[in-house]
């Protein structure tokens, strides 16, 4: 049994997502693992500087693609098993709505504001 309160449509239609999804983050990390083999170490200190910037910032995007890739699978394993759409912290049924919103999310809104509210604690 499904855990959602979708319809075989909506959960089709957000299964083709999460594959679109997943292909594009798939092909930025090709693109990102060429761009890093061509790195140069020649110029002078502020186009080394500069690159380096650009360097810091590849990697942090393809570290948060990286995070979402397997929020991803995470997801289209759910849609797979009959699980997709149950929140996995009170394993109520996530909404329609924020599933459409974000179709990789782990959690319901009110399970992910108390998450938040409590990160915010300690930093």
């Amino acid at each position: 049994m499904n855990a959602t309160e979708l319809t075989a449509t909506e959960l089709e239609t957000l299964k083709e997502s999460l594959l679109f999804q997943k292909s594009s983050i798939l092909n930025k990390s090709h693109e990102f693992k060429a761009e890093q083999s061509n790195v140069s170490t020649h110029g002078d200190e502020a186009e080394i500087a500069s690159q380096d910037v650009s360097n810091n910032i590849s990697i942090h995007l393809h570290e948060r693609d990286r995070v979402a890739l397997y929020s991803i699978e995470r997801a289209l394993g759910k849609i797979a098993d009959g699980t997709y759409g149950q929140c996995e912290a009170c394993g109520e049924v996530i909404g329609a709505r924020r599933l459409q919103a974000r179709p990789f999310t782990a959690l319901c809104i009110e399970c992910m504001e108390e998450q938040e509210s409590h990160s915010n604690l300690f930093q």
